[in-house]
């Protein structure tokens, strides 16, 4: 017997059909749960304003241990780099129920103190810097 949909009787394809939107329901079904019917956005704030909030939280000089409880009290989530020293503050539940996702990075010094911030992601970008006349004519 073949399982090509269309070679089926239209009782069985109807069968089939339903089967799969069913599958798929659940599925989403099962995500939705998970996730509590919240999602993550951008934060509403550029890297400087983000890293002003991170910083009112955890100042300079807080010891780490220090700094990761604040942020955590405050609703703030992360994970360190595979370097001890750099924490990535990833997501912000804030009050009102909203999550947002950020983009600072904790720095900490060889003391374990926070230092500085710097932006978790790099801007990327594609453009190039020479002049693409000055290019073709080296070519």
């Amino acid at each position: 017997m073949s399982n090509n949909v269309e070679s089926m009787p239209a009782s069985k394809r109807w069968f089939r059909c339903r089967g799969v939107s069913t599958i798929c329901m659940l599925s989403t079904l099962a995500l939705v749960a998970c996730t509590g019917f919240q999602h993550v956005v951008p934060a509403p704030l550029v890297f400087e304003e983000q890293s002003q909030k991170i910083l009112e939280i955890a100042p300079v000089g807080t010891q780490k241990e220090q700094a990761i409880k604040q942020l955590n009290a405050a609703g703030i989530s992360g994970e360190f780099s595979s370097s001890p020293s750099i924490y990535y503050c990833d997501l912000w539940k804030r009050e009102d129920g909203n999550r947002w996702h950020l983009n600072v990075a904790l720095l900490f010094n060889e003391t374990g103190a926070v230092y500085k911030t710097r932006p978790a992601q790099a801007d990327v970008s594609w453009e190039s810097t020479a002049d693409p006349t000055t290019e073709a004519e080296r070519q």
